[in-house]
């Protein structure tokens, strides 16, 4: 190290030239890193989704989910698996370990799913490949002179496709609007009039579109295409198919039943309110983001393609007006963590001017921040690591610039020293090589506090440890600049003779300090006791403050999931979609309210109309009323909500309402999940287990996940009767898909447009039960039998969804947490519930889930990997001092910075979460870099002579000016981002917060207590040593 400080000052214009050249680098490599608003924090998940028109849940679960999930079991790498089985829909949720390849993981799933084989031709298909939270931009589709259906059209064969040219989309999910049907009503008397079967009318329609191609037809020096074109183009064509011949007279398919331009059965609607607009229906694009993509750069694609449309391509009258754009949050979010930062160098500019008495030692100080900025970009670009808020907004910049301010208080005393003489290179040189290695190993020291954070597990790796690189890149730039760039231009500056500023202020409280420090020494075992209260204080703090996972991450906009009285319809679904919207927008902070009422068109939505899923827009907090936060907007539309009878809401927020159902399976912070095979014991356990949680302050939001049971018209077939008729169950099971389902049966291609041909009973001859029940099947003699003489038809009720965990069904209980930490409700919950709530323990299990499990998990890697953060930095003070008690006296200052923090966080009404202890993990480096700065110069003073006593006390008065300024840059670093308040806050207060009210603490006693403690240390040292001698 001494022969590159050496080199260093020799060639400082060369390394100035060098730095420069890194810092354009480093420019460069800033404009290409993906910037987003806050890391992708999902576990690898796949869904598998697959669709079959007009099952029920009971015969979804058993025929396709669960051959589906005997065939999915023992995925190489998959943590869970969970089930929804739905009217029509199956959906198997697999989440991988950490590690797993999105790609490697969706290949071994195919490769199952390959060998399986459904009924009912069903095909099961994987998701997109996007993230929870991958859903970047929202439209909706606004046109007053186009019907619903022409936007819907629009949205699927124009607009979807030009947006899924964006390099970087996975999908464009459509919500709402009408699909477009070429629909055949047939009348079963009239079948019945001319002898026709439902299947013979149906095979003939699909015999009649058909195109063929036969191949080339050699004509000279030519050879033509031979193509036989048979497919139907309209409704005419359609009507003109002969599905018999009477006595040589055709009858067509009109003639038997009614031919029209319907729309396929609606599962989903759209509303769409904001302050110009009022949609009760219209047509949704939801833009999903290829996970691993730029949202950046991608989002730049989509606003182009966007503009295209709207500019060129769209008929007058119809615009894309998007309403959520995952752009604004991300500037947003960086406009957060810039301000705080801006504001921090500023302080931290203004604190070393006023130390260092100097704008250009300032000046040259502060070159730190900008240099070891660029060199954590250039790192971050190679690593693939992206800017967000946890990679930037946790760099401390008072940090950053410690070691520089060390190394030019160094060569700023050898200046005073000698202040009428021009400074010799070599005389720098060798403060600078004295300097450097306390220097060297605090700075590893704090960078060794990130590393155990990369034992972190899913969520919580996801969110820190993207900062442990971040802060440990700049960290080592700052290294750089404080060992190779700043001695050179400090010696430029300061080589000829210049009178030096002095702090009038800072003299005073140094000779203050002085007679304080000459005074402990004197009786130095009084440090005992108060040390011994802030130790006591601080184990007292730590079990009285409350325990969480994380703080709120606030995405400045809400999601609601509204449950509705089970089994409406998707036309009163509407009537309470318009209800809600019109109550909602009489609240001045909201822009818009957008509502999903049932399902999405892609099936990756398992709802029914009884449920709708919810975005609320809201105004920039500055436009605000004075005082108001978005907690209490929360509370007055929680209210609001409480007065509408039939609205049972759960509010969350769009990003992590997705995260938190792949992570527990469902819309909540909360779960507790009711595991047993008997639906109707299993709900019994779960609404007593929701009206206990009910009387525990703190919850909110409660509801049982899973619908109550539905309306079923349920058709039962008679084996025996069957079999009497010469029928088989599969006529039974055909009349009730086509002719009540509405199967589609054929294709109709108009340009590029695709419309399915459905076929089904007139509604009047299927609008009752006994209407159903009178519909003719037709043996294979040609007799005509009423259903009911084969089946019974009869009203019941079944289940709406059932859900599945690891191939064991179960009821999920979701809650949400208000004004109360998680381990003081869990605590008092699981208390409540294991005494009140009786059932079969051999056959139901209630279990905890989501942030639970999440924080149970983190705290158990943190109980490991806080004394894995102290073991490393013990073994690294012993390797710098070389001596076991030096190192044990350095460690002392930990439980001096953890009562700081703990203080801190007790007065802010704080919890202890994950953010918070990682905090304290970097507040346990920076505190022990101060003692480090301090008992290397009391080592360097007894090594040239000075006795115990007067190198302790000298030692520290020396350093009581480095120690003082590298602790305040460090507080006033951080310290606008513990009182920030803005989107993107949520997780740099807390951590900033402990950070700067722990070193505060920390610093006070480590220049007051410390001194005292490795004196007591060394002359017990000293005494065991002369008895040994004289023995």
């Amino acid at each position: 190290m001494k022969q590159l400080l050496t080199l260093s000052m020799q060639k400082r214009w060369l390394m100035l030239a060098l730095f420069l050249l890194l810092g354009f680098f480093g420019y460069y490599s800033w404009t290409r890193l993906s910037v987003e608003a806050y890391p992708d924090i999902a576990d690898v998940t796949s869904q598998v989704v697959t669709q079959v028109p007009g099952l029920a849940a009971e015969e979804v679960e058993q025929q396709i989910t669960i051959p589906l999930e005997r065939s999915l079991n023992g995925l190489p790498g998959m943590h869970v698996m969970r089930s929804k089985s739905t009217f029509g829909l199956s959906m198997i949720t697999m989440v991988f370990d950490d590690g797993v390849d999105d790609y490697w993981a969706r290949q071994r799933i195919q490769e199952r799913l390959s060998d399986v084989t459904l009924p009912y031709g069903a095909q099961p298909g994987l998701d997109p490949l996007t993230s929870p939270i991958g859903e970047v931009y929202r439209y909706i589709i606004e046109s007053n002179n186009h019907s619903l259906r022409e936007l819907t059209d629009l949205q699927k064969f124009v607009i979807i496709p030009r947006i899924k040219q964006v390099s970087g989309i996975a999908d464009v999910t459509n919500f709402g609007g009408i699909t477009t049907q070429f629909q055949i009503e047939l009348d079963p008397h009239k079948l019945e009039q001319y002898g026709l079967s439902l299947s013979e009318v149906t095979e003939t329609i699909s015999k009649n579109n058909v195109s063929a191609g036969g191949s080339m037809l050699p004509r000279g020096n030519l050879a033509y295409v031979i193509r036989g074109i048979g497919l139907v183009k309209d409704l005419n064509d359609l009507g003109k198919i002969v599905v018999k011949t009477e006595n040589g007279v055709p009858v067509f398919l009109n003639d038997v039943g009614t031919l029209k331009y319907g729309n396929l059965e609606r599962k989903g609607i759209l509303g769409y309110t904001d302050r110009k607009r009022n949609y009760s229906e219209s047509v949704e694009g939801i833009v999903l983001l290829l996970r691993g993509q730029n949202p950046s750069q991608v989002l730049e694609g989509v606003h182009q393609a966007v503009d295209e449309l709207n500019n060129d391509i769209l008929p007058a009258g119809v615009k894309i007006h998007p309403f959520l754009d995952r752009t604004d949050l991300v500037n947003t979010t960086l406009s957060t963590v810039s301000h705080t930062l801006t504001e921090g160098i500023v302080l931290v500019i203004i604190v070393l001017i006023v130390f260092l008495g100097s704008w250009r030692g300032a000046l040259l100080v502060a070159i730190t921040i900008p240099i070891s900025l660029l060199f954590a970009f250039i790192l971050m670009y190679f690593t693939d690591i992206p800017a967000n808020l946890l990679s930037l907004g946790a760099i401390d910049f008072g940090i950053i610039v410690d070691g520089a301010i060390v190394m030019l208080e160094t060569i700023l005393k050898k200046r005073e020293e000698n202040p009428e003489e021009i400074l010799e290179e070599k005389n720098i040189t060798q403060r600078v090589i004295e300097v450097a290695k306390p220097i060297f190993f605090s700075t590893i020291i704090i960078i060794t506090a990130y590393l155990p954070l990369f034992a972190f597990e899913r969520v919580e790796k996801k969110l820190f440890t993207p900062m442990a690189f971040t802060v440990g890149y700049a960290l080592l730039g700052a290294l750089a600049v404080a060992l190779l760039l700043i001695p050179g231009l400090a010696y430029v500056i300061y080589r000829k003779p210049r009178k030096l500023y002095h702090n009038k202020w800072l003299e005073r409280i140094s000779s203050a300090y002085g007679k304080r420090i000459e005074k402990i020494m004197l009786t130095p075992k009084k440090v005992i006791l108060p040390a011994g209260i802030v130790l006591l204080s601080a184990g007292i703090l730590s079990y009285m403050v409350g325990k969480d996972f994380l703080p709120e991450l606030d995405e400045g906009s809400i999601w609601l999931q509204v449950q509705l009285p089970p089994g409406i319809s998707l036309a009163k679904s509407k009537e309470m979609s318009d209800t809600l919207r019109a109550r909602t927008l009489k609240h001045d902070e909201i822009t818009y309210m957008m509502i999903q009422a049932g399902r999405n068109d892609d099936g990756t939505d398992p709802w029914t109309a009884s449920h709708f899923e919810v975005s609320i827009g809201i105004k920039p907090y500055s436009e605000w009323p004075s005082g108001k936060t978005k907690a209490d907007l929360i509370k007055e539309l929680a209210e609001d909500y409480k007065e509408m009878p039939g609205f049972t809401v759960g509010f969350s927020q769009p990003m992590i309402d997705g995260v938190m159902d792949k992570i527990s399976g469902a819309h909540s912070e909360l779960v507790v999940k009711v595991y047993g095979e008997d639906f109707k014991e299993t709900r019994r356990i779960a609404e007593n287990v929701l009206s206990t949680l009910n009387t525990i302050p703190g919850s909110a939001d409660l509801a049982i996940d899973q619908e109550p049971p539905l309306p079923q018209l349920q058709i039962i077939a008679d084996r025996d009767k069957i079999a009497q008729y010469g029928l088989n169950v599969a006529d039974v099971a055909d009349l009730i898909e086509v002719a009540l389902g509405g199967k589609a049966i054929s294709q109709i291609f108009i340009g590029n447009k695709v419309y399915d041909i459905s076929c089904r009973y007139t509604e009047d001859s299927r609008d009752t039960p006994d209407k159903i029940g009178n519909l003719m099947l037709t043996s294979a003699s040609g007799a005509k039998i009423p259903l009911s003489q084969v089946a019974e038809v009869k009203l019941s009720t079944g289940e709406s969804t059932i859900t599945r965990e690891m191939n064991k069904r179960h009821l999920t209980v979701k809650l949400n947490l208000r004004g109360t930490d998680l381990s003081s409700f869990l605590k008092k919950a699981q208390d409540k519930i294991e005494k009140d709530i009786r059932y079969d323990h051999e056959k139901y299990q209630i279990k905890w889930g989501g942030q639970f499990e999440n924080q149970s998990r983190a705290y158990s890697r943190l109980a490991f990997i806080v004394p894995l953060s102290l073991a490393i930095m013990f073994l690294l003070l012993y390797g710098a001092f070389g001596d076991f008690r030096q190192a044990l006296v350095l460690m002392s200052i930990v439980p001096l910075a953890l009562f700081g923090g703990m203080l801190a966080l007790n007065i802010r009404s704080m919890s202890l979460n994950v953010s918070s202890a990682v905090a304290f993990i970097a507040l346990f480096g920076v505190a022990i870099q101060n003692g480090v700065i301090m008992i290397s110069h009391i080592n360097d003073l007894r090594k040239k002579g000075y006795d115990l006593k007067p190198a302790v006390t000298q030692g520290a008065k020396d350093r009581f000016r480095p120690v003082l300024m590298t602790a305040t840059v460090a507080v006033i670093g951080l310290f606008p981002a513990s009182l920030a308040t803005g989107i993107g806050s949520d997780v740099q207060r807390p951590l900033a917060t402990v950070i700067v009210y722990g070193l505060m603490f920390s610093t006070i006693l480590t220049l007051f207590i410390l001194p005292a403690i490795y004196f007591m240390a060394e002359h017990k040292n000293k005494k065991q040593n002369l008895k040994s001698n004289e023995d």
